[in-house]
């Protein structure tokens, strides 16, 4: 994930909070602006009212940004969740809470399309010309594949994966979940689920293809897609999302096992959204950086230690003196700073994104 401020990585975890935060836990007077933002916006109440279900979580979780970047609100989870429950209240519309549970395998968007013609990475294929497309190794396969979830963009360090990919001879689809829907980071963003249903989307458009082997189709994200291979894990997931098959193995680079508003700050009423379960029953390997703070690695444990304990086929490994986005040369030098002031610089290193490549294909060849 790249991001200029922490308030762009809050936008699907402020739809998340309007339904799984307890009332009365957010400051009145920031609820009372969240409510005020949406009322300003209808001069006809029964317009909001009439919008569908989705429709008036996107505009409560606007306004939540919104009023967040101009820094008018401290915690606009917690305002968010309030001021969405009091204008449902409004509506007469039940505001029973969905669970944590039930929010991270929600999903909103419309299906991607894939293109399903057979290319080749050439020395002029840029990154963006990945995207939604298939790319295989010379030869007429059948070929194994890889499924490959970004962070925020379709950018140069999926390139350089994908040709790793190919070179190892699998085919490649590098899934787009921003740019065919106008997503913006900060503004709207994809529900942690709608990776991971996009994965699954992918797999199925790969199923349909003659030159890939639909047995051994595999996943492997980055951040944002680092979330998706723990989500894509689980069976439970697997059956909420309707998927058709199941990947054979996922692989997490620098994602998390759980997922936290920046705005959480300690408070006991954050909401926090599991991306790895303890059902989960497909090979999965975690990557994790030591420094990182964006998705610290801490956020898997106990979890990884007790799945593994209990015979799950969970593996991690984290890479000491590491931070977040390790293998993203064009973003060296970032700075990623939370809410609290707390700061981590991002340093591309190039021996630990050789490294992290060959495990995730050795972790893919033990399981071909």
């Amino acid at each position: 994930m790249t991001y200029v401020f922490s308030i762009q990585r809050i936008a699907p975890l402020i739809v998340a909070a309007c339904f799984a935060i307890p009332a009365g836990a957010a400051d009145e007077s920031e609820v009372k602006q969240v409510y005020e933002h949406v009322r300003a916006q209808f001069s006809d109440f029964v317009t909001y009212c009439g919008k569908s279900d989705a429709e008036r979580r996107q505009t409560v979780v606007k306004s939540a940004i919104a009023l967040a970047s101009a820094r008018k609100l401290t915690d606009p989870v917690g305002a968010g969740t309030e001021a969405g429950a009091l204008l449902r209240k409004e509506c007469g519309i039940d505001a029973a809470a969905l669970t944590p549970a039930q929010i991270r395998w929600m999903v909103v968007a419309k299906p991607l399309s894939f293109d399903g013609e057979r290319r080749h990475i050439g020395t002029f294929t840029s990154a963006q010309a990945l995207a939604n497309r298939v790319y295989t190794p010379a030869g007429d396969g059948p070929f194994s594949a890889v499924v490959v979830n970004q962070t925020k963009s379709i950018s140069n360090h999926l390139l350089v994966q994908a040709k790793a990919l190919v070179e190892a001879g699998f085919a490649v689809l590098v899934v787009d979940t921003f740019g065919p829907r106008d997503y913006k980071a900060g503004v709207s963003e994809p529900l942690p689920a709608e990776f991971a249903k996009d994965a699954y989307d992918a797999l199925a458009h790969l199923r349909t293809l003659p030159y890939i082997d639909k047995e051994r189709i595999y996943q492997t994200g980055f951040s944002f897609g680092g979330m998706a291979a723990a989500l894509l894990a689980s069976p439970e997931g697997a059956d909420a999302l309707k998927a058709v098959g199941r990947f054979r193995a996922t692989v997490g680079h620098y994602g998390s096992c759980r997922m936290a508003s920046p705005y959480a700050g300690g408070k006991t009423n954050a909401t926090y959204l599991d991306m790895l379960s303890a059902d989960s029953d497909r090979p999965l390997l975690m990557l994790m950086a030591e420094l990182d703070i964006e998705t610290p690695p801490s956020n898997c444990f106990p979890l990884l230690d007790e799945m593994k304990a209990a015979g799950k086929p969970v593996e991690w490994h984290i890479y000491p003196n590491t931070t977040h986005a390790w293998d993203k040369a064009e973003h060296n030098g970032f700075v990623y700073r939370t809410t609290s002031g707390e700061t981590m610089t991002y340093r591309y290193d190039a021996a630990i994104t050789q490294d992290a490549t060959r495990r995730m294909i050795g972790f893919f060849n033990r399981y071909r």
